[in-house]
């Protein structure tokens, strides 16, 4: 039995909302997205790399002075990469044809001095 007048109850169904094409997604994860940034992340440090190497294989002169009461200039030509160490090595041998009493010298007894500047062979440079 139906009363009149209150109607039967029907439940009324939600209804669900799809996704609006229009909102801006890119702040959400998306695995395409992260392989093709992490693809180019890879050939970004790839050519930094080339770069470095590149200009860690140019070579430079270097002007030096050997003070021993009066200053003594020379020059060797070193890559631009190389260590402190290996600079006072090749200085060391182009003075050794000079100066007698630097044939019993080893690098370990030699720095570099430029103005205020003081770098001994072992630097972390």
């Amino acid at each position: 039995m139906q009363n009149p007048k209150f109607p039967t109850y029907t439940p009324v169904k939600k209804k669900r909302l799809g996704k609006n094409p229009n909102v801006d997604t890119s702040f959400l994860p998306d695995w395409e997205r992260e392989v093709k940034e992490n693809r180019l992340r890879e050939e970004l440090r790839q050519e930094w790399e080339r770069k470095q190497e590149k200009i860690k294989s140019e070579e430079i002169e270097i002007t030096f002075s050997y003070w021993d009461g009066a200053g003594h200039r020379k020059t060797v030509k070193m890559k631009k990469g190389n260590s402190i160490e290996q600079f006072l090595q090749r200085a060391l041998e182009v003075l050794r044809k000079d100066f007698r009493e630097l044939r019993s010298d080893r690098v370990e007894q030699l720095m570099y001095i430029k103005e205020d500047l003081i770098i001994p062979h072992v630097s972390g440079f």
